[in-house]
């Protein structure tokens, strides 16, 4: 495609969007607020998927160890967990009751631990899995071994926290469901309208197309400037998309420590904000082109 035809299907293309100015700044707000909500719901999308990465890779199996326990009925425990392939190479640690009882004095306070008879806090061993998904069928092979604490429904043994990351990866796993459903219908949305705003321009300038099919042009030639008008509208709505986003963002900061869009959250953080952009300004592109290409196919057949 030479520069001169570019500016000339340019040219068309911002001609036919000036004429229809008031559809065309309607399908361009709904552009902006399709992708607005997209933004919100990818930055939180990321940060959630992130946080869940965070709670699988943290999971960590607790073998309680009964204070009588003698030491071969902890080591065949220890030479069971060290056989098992699921176990992450090198994650085992073994705590004893006196350096569990210092963990406690850092964790609670001195009242707490001054009410305390003796020593409560087991031995244990610590162990991850390869696979965070795994560790319920880890926990289950070590079950009911000689030399355990015994096992509770209020405190299960071997314990990975099942209760709290169960709950934690079901939640966010309907959380990523429903922003997905949003995101889908929304988008449906924007390439209906989008594609009405190209319906009414091929409407208004039909005489000229026929003319242009009779005097040899190709499809392309008569599809490029409606192709580059949805463009257009979606490009616009991404930039006030990304605009927005960004005031937004601005007024909230200061209620948060983290930078939740920037990418510099720490372990846990949204995907950075020129990367939210460009996936913007993409989307904005895609839905455009989409809207045109979907009305060219029903209207172009002359």
């Amino acid at each position: 495609m030479t520069s001169g035809r570019f500016r000339w299907f340019f040219a068309e293309a911002a001609k036919s969007l000036r004429s229809n100015f008031s559809t065309t700044l309607a399908a361009v707000v709904t552009v902006l607020i399709v992708l607005f909500l997209f933004g919100v719901g990818a930055a939180l999308g990321s940060y959630i998927y992130s946080y869940t990465e965070k709670v699988r890779s943290d999971v960590t199996i607790k073998v309680w160890i009964s204070d009588k326990a003698t030491d071969s009925e902890k080591k065949t425990i220890q030479d069971r967990l060290v056989a098992d392939d699921r176990v992450e190479r090198d994650s085992l640690l073994f705590f004893t009751k006196e350096e569990a009882l210092a963990e406690a004095r850092k964790r609670f306070s001195a009242e707490a631990i001054r009410i305390l008879v003796g020593n409560p806090f087991p031995a244990r061993f610590e162990i991850k899995a390869k696979d965070p998904d795994q560790s319920a069928e880890i926990a289950a092979a070590v079950a009911g071994m000689k030399g355990l604490e015994k096992s509770t429904s209020e405190l299960p043994n071997p314990d990975y926290g099942s209760q709290t990351a169960d709950k934690v990866l079901s939640t966010a796993g309907v959380i990523e469901a429903v922003i997905a459903g949003m995101a889908i219908i929304l988008a449906i949305a924007a390439v209906l309208l989008i594609g009405n705003t190209i319906r009414l321009s091929i409407f208004a300038r039909r005489r000229e197309v026929e003319v242009m099919k009779l005097v040899g042009a190709t499809n392309w030639f008569v599809r490029w400037p409606f192709v580059l008008e949805g463009m257009i509208c979606g490009v616009v709505g991404a930039l006030g998309a990304v605009i927005v986003l960004r005031i937004s963002y601005a007024a909230i900061r200061g209620y948060f420590q983290t930078e939740t869009l920037s990418g510099q959250g720490g372990t846990v953080s949204a995907m950075a904000f020129w990367q939210l952009t460009v996936l913007l300004l993409v989307a904005g592109l895609a839905l455009g082109a989409a809207g045109s290409g979907l009305t060219m196919r029903k209207f172009l057949r002359i």
